[in-house]
């Protein structure tokens, strides 16, 4: 039942304000009084058209507000369930609002708060019933129709409508808890089969830090070979000498030594001094050895350092995706 209504600057009427009693109220008036600005605002507040044209002249926005009883049981319905979240709970009355702009923008109100005018249509429906001379509007909504139809079956049959739409919300939760439910299930085999790649991806690589250092040794000295070949032949010749010229730093020292030998026993302290000679020749000699085996040795194998590349490589994006190291990888 409509029990207060208000109307600020809608078509002729600055401001005017209603308070209807229990019963039957009724409104009368000549030609022009303003009744129809009356029906006018209802209509509006049951999310009717609204147009710029229905602000009196020389003001900026029209308003209407409605206060409603709320039968008990209505906002059981399940399609007035996100509007129910609007209300306090338990509140026995609702209030309705329109504003229009000059510009003939709108905004609608339900309970103080924005809504939209299809929600004034779908409450505002069921709290008035408004009849013009063509038109009845609560008839024209489908879920009315069925309300006042199943007002005539009865309370045995309205006490099963309340149970059926107590087990149709429940049925909804229900449902939405199972597709949640499906939806974890889905994730968790996603997950595992995640965890299945990346462990078989970890198990054919079989990474092993020890492993790590050496291949990352050897791949330098693959990568660096002819430069490490180079510089260990280069040194041998210098240390060794050229056979034709006999120079050298060996030759140097075995010349060195020669001299010393021939003065042997002649002064302990020059004595010392041949013998730390003596000593360095046999090292210059072991070194020269080195270093002549180590550039025999050494050489370039592009097929060798690819494959170590590659190992390297599925090391490396193992590393990148569990934390940067073998010890996390094999965690």
């Amino acid at each position: 039942m409509l029990r207060e209504l208000r109307i600020e600057n809608l078509l002729l009427i600055e401001r005017a304000e209603l308070r209807l009693g229990e019963g039957l109220n009724a409104i009368t008036g000549e030609t022009g009084a303003g009744k129809t600005v009356l029906a006018h605002s209802l209509d509006l507040l049951m999310g009717g058209k609204a147009k710029a044209q229905i602000v009196r002249p020389g003001a900026g926005e029209a308003w209407v507000e409605g206060v409603f009883d709320l039968p008990k049981g209505l906002l059981d319905e399940p399609e007035l369930a996100e509007l129910a979240e609007r209300l306090p709970e338990g509140a026995d009355e609702v209030a309705l609002g329109r504003r229009v702009s000059a510009g003939g923008r709108t905004s609608a109100f339900v309970a103080g708060r924005a809504a939209t005018a299809a929600d004034l249509k779908l409450l505002g429906g069921r709290l008035l019933a408004f009849f013009g001379q063509h038109e009845h509007r609560k008839l024209t909504i489908s879920s009315a129709q069925l309300e006042v139809l199943d007002g005539f079956a009865g309370a045995e049959h309205l006490a099963l409508r309340a149970e059926y739409r107590e087990a149709y919300r429940e049925c909804g939760r229900l449902a939405a808890e199972l597709a949640e439910l499906r939806e974890r299930e889905g994730s968790r085999e996603r997950d595992l089969d995640l965890y299945r790649y990346e462990l078989s991806e970890i198990e054919e690589v079989a990474p092993d830090p020890v492993e790590r250092a050496e291949i990352g040794g050897r791949r330098e000295r693959l990568r660096h070979a002819e430069g490490l070949r180079e510089a260990a032949a280069g040194a041998h010749a210098g240390l060794a000498g050229a056979e034709e010229d006999g120079g050298g730093a060996a030759a140097a020292l075995a010349e060195a030594e020669s001299r010393l030998q021939g003065a042997a026993g002649l002064d302990t302290g020059l004595d010392a001094i041949a013998e730390r000679v003596a000593a360095l020749a046999l090292e210059l000699g072991d070194v020269g050895a080195e270093l002549r085996d180590y550039a025999e040795g050494i050489e370039a194998d592009p097929s060798a350092l690819a494959a170590i590349e590659e190992r390297l490589e599925a090391i490396d994006r193992l590393e990148r995706k569990h934390g940067g190291s073998v010890e996390s990888v094999l965690e």
